[in-house]
Parts: C-alpha cells; sequence; structure tokens
C-alpha cells in the first residue's frame, strides 16, 4: 500500500497498536521523507515539569508533554508564532515547530507572547525507512488532516476519541476502547 505522508499530517494509533509507547496515542508528524525516515510529536501524553525544569521555564507548566521514545532529554515546541521565532519550520499553516528559544522566553517575559499558542515536548517518535508505511500497511495507524486548534487544544486527554471522530469512526470499540486491553 504507497501512503503520501507529509508534515502535519495526524497519526492516530488504531486499537490494534498496543506498543506502550503508542498505545492510543496522537502524533503530529513534523517530517517525512521516503529516504531518511519520519519524525512527530505526541500530542496527548502531558506529563508534569521537572522541578529544575519549570524553575527555569516556568512557562512550560501545564504545557509540556512526552512527544516519544527518543531522546527524551530533548525539549521541542511547537508553536503559532510564525517567524517571529528565527529558525522555526512551517508544520501547519498556522503552526510552526522550533526556532529560536531565547527570542520566545524573551517575548513570554515582555507579555508579547503568550504561553497558550505554545506546546513543549521532551523526546520525539522516530520511523526509519519504510517502517511508518509499514506500520501503516499493518493498520497500526489512521492518518488524518491535523488543525492548529485541534493540536493546541487544552484537553489533550480526549485527544485520541476528538481525533477518531474527527476521522469519522464512530465506533464504540474506538471510543469506549480500554486503556490496556491486554489485562482484559
Amino acid at each position: 500500500m504507497m501512503v503520501d505522508f507529509q508534515a502535519g499530517d495526524l497519526l492516530i494509533a488504531t486499537v490494534s497498536l498496543v506498543d506502550p509507547n503508542f498505545q492510543q496515542t496522537v502524533v503530529l508528524l513534523c517530517a517525512h521523507d521516503d529516504d531518511e525516515g519520519s519524525y512527530g510529536l505526541v500530542l496527548n501524553r502531558p506529563i508534569s515539569a521537572p522541578a529544575e525544569l519549570q524553575e527555569d521555564y516556568p512557562f512550560v507548566a501545564g504545557r509540556l508533554f512526552h512527544g516519544g521514545p527518543v531522546q527524551q532529554d530533548a525539549m521541542q515546541m511547537l508553536h503559532s508564532f510564525g517567524e517571529e521565532l528565527s529558525g522555526a519550520r512551517q508544520v501547519l499553516p498556522d503552526l510552526w515547530i522550533g526556532g529560536s528559544f531565547e527570542i520566545l522566553q524573551a517575548g513570554l517575559k515582555s507579555g508579547v507572547l503568550t504561553a497558550e499558542e505554545c506546546r513543549f515536548f521532551l523526546g520525539y517518535a522516530g520511523w526509519g525507512r519504510g517502517q511508518l508505511a509499514r506500520e501503516f500497511g499493518a493498520e497500526a495507524w489512521i492518518k488524518v488532516s491535523a488543525t492548529r486548534e485541534l493540536i493546541l487544544s487544552e484537553e489533550a486527554e480526549q485527544l485520541w476519541a476528538r481525533a477518531v471522530r474527527k476521522r469519522g469512526i464512530e465506533e464504540p470499540m474506538y471510543t469506549n476502547f480500554p486503556d490496556h486491553p491486554n489485562l482484559n
């Protein structure tokens, strides 16, 4: 099965994906290259900011997520500030990844930028060449279009069910699926 992946796609884990790293996750695909592989950020796994991180960067409180199992000590950010943060790369029409953390800090401190327009992530999800296509072919993922509003939503824990409904899947098996089906 040939699938056209691109930055900005939302990948919704299906009920058959029981890997604890990705069970009931929604992943924003941030980059895809057929030869190099893919990388994305898990959007619906909020975490508490470690004390030292929150002390240095208080604006991450309530906006920090486990982005995936790779490089969990590296912080990344999604935001709607565009090129105001030099080096930022556009993922969706109103959503950007990365950019100058120093400019972000200064903008948040001065009140020019607002933390509500940001999400911070420790770690990311990565796939080698052809891996994501194979997983998609095995029906581990459903692909839908992303929106800035969906991604920056305050209700991260309900994102999986909302994204499934956005795809048009109203089956109770999806929206009422237990967290740990292997324990049933």
